[in-house]
């Protein structure tokens, strides 16, 4: 029996506002002629570096895009998104993407890229909190249900051991809400990626832990497979700027950096810079989808009761984009 839960509730009602009156471009009218693409990506962070450069550069302009790019508010909205058409290529956390795939009819996605295997997220709290076991019984602050923050917490969960009731999850909305929270203590600690939560360390809080030694298809870039039919050329212009974008984002640190600093809400150089250095280690120079990641994806979410274990998950993913950029040695020169 399928458990009804906050995230499932969200996607339902993604698909009746895609199906209602709402006017909506059908996929298959998008402007091919035009290639315009809007991006939708889920939270305010150094994490989207490679979107952030590729604007900043003009790379998708080379590569004939006109890219827009747009902030959600969570990992809940992206699949809502891709229904509405308000985005053709949303990044976000797989577990939520999963679930939309395995619970809205009609609803067939596809992962094209996978910039980060990791999960890129830290924790950051009370002085007083210990790393490891001093992690059980805190309220942990997270943005929403099914988001990144919530996976990795499930993750760390499972890696240790524990149960689920030995941390306690405080859904707030928005990171910005989080921060707040920890700030007026309302939680003992947040979840979030740089450099939202390393902030906090001019109020006095610490670093607990981060998450990179979890591995996780992360924030994988998704399309539903109708727009990848008829968009085929767009879509093969986006991979090949997000590879060259990789490429520059680990060969121009002061690029990057000051993409960061534009883009994250951050004027502070140093926590740029500091964002910079915990990503550079991160992200990809191949941005391959890991069948394997997307498979632990699809089986954590059916883990908290969400959609049915399909056969065979290696049909979401759609490496042939980026199998060609590499076959051509395209990605190779970038690093020459």
């Amino acid at each position: 029996m399928r458990i009804a839960t906050p995230l499932t509730a969200a996607l339902g009602a993604a698909l009746f506002l895609a199906v209602s009156g709402c006017a909506v471009t059908p996929t298959a009218s998008v402007q091919k002629s035009s290639m315009k693409m809007t991006i939708g990506y889920t939270a305010i962070g150094a994490a989207y570096s490679d979107l952030y450069i590729c604007q900043d550069k003009g790379v998708f302009r080379k590569n004939g895009l006109d890219v827009k790019l747009t902030l959600l508010n969570s990992s809940s909205q992206l699949v809502a998104a891709l229904v509405s058409n308000s985005v053709q290529v949303g990044v976000g956390a797989t577990t939520s993407t999963a679930a939309g795939a395995m619970n809205l009819k009609g609803v067939d996605l596809r992962y094209i890229a996978l910039p980060i295997n990791r999960y890129y997220l830290e924790m950051w709290g009370k002085k007083s909190v210990r790393p490891g076991d001093g992690v059980k019984g805190l309220k942990i602050g997270l943005s929403s249900p099914g988001s990144l923050g919530d996976a990795a917490v499930d993750s760390l969960v499972r890696h240790n051991g524990w149960k689920q009731g030995d941390v306690h999850k405080v859904f707030l909305k928005s990171t910005p809400a989080e921060v707040s929270a920890l700030e007026n203590g309302a939680v003992d600690a947040i979840v979030t990626q740089p450099p939202t939560g390393t902030k906090t360390r001019q109020k006095g809080f610490k670093k607990i832990m981060d998450f990179t030694g979890l591995p996780a298809a992360a924030n994988a870039y998704t399309v539903k497979s109708d727009y990848l039919k008829v968009n085929r050329k767009a879509v093969a212009a986006f991979v090949k700027s997000e590879t060259e974008c990789l490429a520059m984002l680990h060969n121009d640190r002061a690029a990057a950096v000051a993409s960061i600093m534009k883009h994250s809400g951050v004027d502070d150089k140093a926590l740029a810079e500091y964002s910079y250095d915990f990503f550079d280690r991160l992200w990809a120079r191949t941005p391959r989808v890991d069948p394997a990641l997307v498979h632990d994806a699809f089986a954590a979410t059916v883990a908290k009761g969400v959609g049915t274990m399909p056969k065979d998950t290696g049909i979401f993913i759609d490496n042939s984009y980026v199998d060609e950029v590499q076959k051509s040695g395209f990605i190779a020169s970038l690093y020459r």
